[in-house]
């Protein structure tokens, strides 16, 4: 199974990905992907990571995922949001410098006339009328209000990266995923940060410094979470015991695991089992894997009260 390059299936007239999510407690895991990617809280309460950075989103904030930026999501209770996923067809026609593009990601709650997260917000109200009602010819308003969308960002939105910058982050970006990669064929076996740093030809201090700039977690606590979500599949499609998933998963230090599993699923693996607890669910729009942890609290961007 791929574990953190999501494919997306956009629309065929529209060439997007847009969808409703509304359901409670939703863990979307650590994944990247091509497209750049924007959430509309329409209710509730959303805590998001983007690379070293975290968002606590409430109702009418706007979160945007730039291309390959590592990220994932955690909907806090009865939360409904829209998802629209937009691919480089779409992209490129902003600029020719598209590539070097930086969006903001974040835009809080703003009800003043003009601004930017008000009119992002009116153009998500008519993608979701549109989408919807699907009335002849919907996807041609559907582009309509997707490039004055990407217009605004572009226009008042948005920075340029240089390309000695791109570079480099491609270059750290390929590293990490060279990581990921490793940790997804050994997780069973014990690995350490020697291991991993000479798959990369650095030094292990400079491979912590690189992964927790990126992911906003240590090596080991990504490494941890893999086992966990490995051992969740196994322990709800599986009649296997528990002790035998611990042993199967590379897991050795229980007293760890059962705190940290408890944080994710609000129980122990015994109660989820006999379906005591409805543990938290995985939104249908992104794939059920590898979840990601912040590791060490990292700083939260909050929204300033109205």
């Amino acid at each position: 199974m791929h574990c953190e390059h999501e494919t997306i299936h956009d629309d065929e007239l529209t060439q997007v990905y847009f969808s409703s999510v509304e359901n409670s407690d939703i863990l979307v895991p650590a994944h990247w992907h091509q497209h750049l990617e924007i959430l509309y809280i329409a209710k509730g309460k959303m805590t998001a990571y983007i690379n070293e950075a975290s968002y606590e989103l409430l109702t009418s904030d706007i979160l945007i995922v730039n291309p390959q930026d590592i990220h994932y999501t955690h909907a806090l209770g009865d939360c409904h949001y829209y998802l629209l996923q937009i691919p480089s067809i779409h992209l490129e026609r902003i600029s020719t410098d598209w590539k070097l593009l930086h969006f903001s990601e974040y835009l809080p709650h703003d009800s003043s006339p003009d601004s930017l997260n008000l009119r992002l917000c009116e153009i998500f109200r008519e993608f979701i009328d549109l989408d919807r009602n699907r009335e002849k010819g919907w996807h041609l308003l559907f582009f309509t209000q997707l490039y004055y969308f990407l217009y605004l960002l572009y226009t008042r939105g948005s920075s340029l990266l240089s390309v000695q910058n791109r570079k480099r982050t491609e270059r750290d970006f390929l590293r990490i995923e060279q990581s990921m990669q490793y940790v997804r064929r050994h997780y069973r076996e014990q690995i350490s940060l020697n291991q991993i740093a000479a798959q990369l030809s650095v030094t292990p201090e400079y491979f912590c410094r690189l992964f927790k700039k990126y992911t906003g977690q240590t090596f080991f606590t990504y490494v941890s979470q893999v086992r966990l979500m490995r051992f969740y599949q196994e322990l709800i499609q599986t009649d296997e015991s528990i002790t035998f998933l611990l042993e199967k998963n590379g897991i050795t230090n229980y007293k760890q695991f059962m705190r940290m599993f408890k944080e994710t699923y609000g129980t122990t693996p015994h109660k989820l089992r006999m379906g005591q607890h409805c543990p938290p669910t995985f939104s249908q729009t992104h794939p059920p894997v590898l979840a990601c942890s912040s590791g060490n609290p990292v700083p939260h961007k909050r929204r300033s009260p109205s």
